[in-house]
Order: C-alpha cells, then sequence, then structure tokens
C-alpha cells in the first residue's frame, strides 16, 4: 500500500500537482458539459429538423435568426393589433341606430330591412374581429415567452436587468 510508503517533498509535491490537476479537470468538464447543456437547450428551441447535426456556431446563428424572425413577427403582429384595434373602435364608438340614422337618405322616414341587415352584419364582423384579435394576443403572448426563453438562454445576466426595469415600468404605469 502506498499509504506505508514515507513521502519525499518531491513526492508530496507531485502528488499536490496531480490532486489540483484532477480537480482543475474536474472543473473544467463541469463547465464544458454545462455549456453543451446550454447549446442543446437551445437547439431545441430553434425550428430545425430533428436528428439534424449542428455545430455550436450553426446553433448560435440559428438561434440570432430566430429571435430576429420572432421579433419581426412580434412586430407585426402588434402593428395589426393595433390596426384592429383602431377598426374596433371605429365601428363600436357610435350606434347601430345612430349608423341607422346617418346612412338613411334623407325623406325616407321608414327603417329600412337593408339597415337591419347592415347592422347585422357589423355584428357579425365585429364579433370574428374580436375572436381573431384574442387569437393574435395569444400567439404573441406565446412567442413573447419563446423570446424571453431563448433571451434567458442566450442573456441570463442582461434579462435579469430588462426584468428588473419592467417591473419598475409597470409599477410607475400602476
Amino acid at each position: 500500500s502506498l499509504a506505508n510508503i514515507p513521502l519525499t517533498p518531491e513526492t508530496q509535491r507531485d502528488q499536490e500537482r496531480r490532486i489540483r490537476r484532477e480537480i482543475a479537470n474536474s472543473n473544467e468538464r463541469r463547465r464544458m458539459q454545462s455549456i453543451n447543456a446550454g447549446f442543446q437547450s437551445l437547439k431545441t428551441l430553434i425550428p430545425h429538423t430533428d436528428g439534424e447535426k449542428l455545430s455550436k456556431a450553426a446553433i448560435l446563428q440559428q438561434t440570432a435568426e430566430y429571435i430576429f424572425s420572432l421579433e419581426q413577427e412580434k412586430t407585426r403582429l402588434l402593428q395589426q393589433n393595433t390596426q384592429l384595434k383602431r377598426f374596433i373602435q371605429e365601428f363600436s364608438g357610435s350606434s347601430p341606430k345612430r349608423r341607422r340614422a346617418e346612412d338613411k337618405d334623407e325623406g325616407i322616414g321608414s327603417p329600412d330591412i337593408w339597415e337591419d341587415e347592415k347592422a347585422e352584419d357589423l355584428r357579425r364582423e365585429m364579433i370574428e374581429l374580436r375572436q381573431q384579435l384574442d387569437k393574435e394576443r395569444s400567439v404573441r403572448m406565446m412567442l413573447e415567452e419563446q423570446v424571453r426563453s431563448l433571451e434567458a438562454h442566450m442573456y441570463p445576466e442582461k434579462l435579469k436587468v430588462i426584468a428588473q426595469q419592467v417591473q419598475l415600468q409597470q409599477q410607475q404605469e400602476q
């Protein structure tokens, strides 16, 4: 057994170096495993073919492109959302009775059947638009969550700062 062999200063130094090297190697292995796990997480979040081999550089590039496309989609949905809100406000801003009175020809005293059909069509269209708006809101919220998730993997410290800023802004708005 090595325990019975007396340690000379040289063998003791060699043993200490070997132990330090093993510790450093172990730490490096854990660090690399953590980095590889992060890349695997990113790979599951980006659109790609299952089983497709991707280098770390390709994963980072595709992640950046995916975040960019999500931001563009978010912008497009926000613009569409704003347009739909304006459209709803325009049509809900005046009552059907007022619209009927505004649309009537002067001199005609009796309500027109066509006016009722127009009002009903507008009601149906508003319901459809509200449903579409709700769907787009849920898609937008899902996309925003995906962007936050990707950013959390790529920029964890930056995300914490942004989250704090958003919380402060929300508190100020309330």
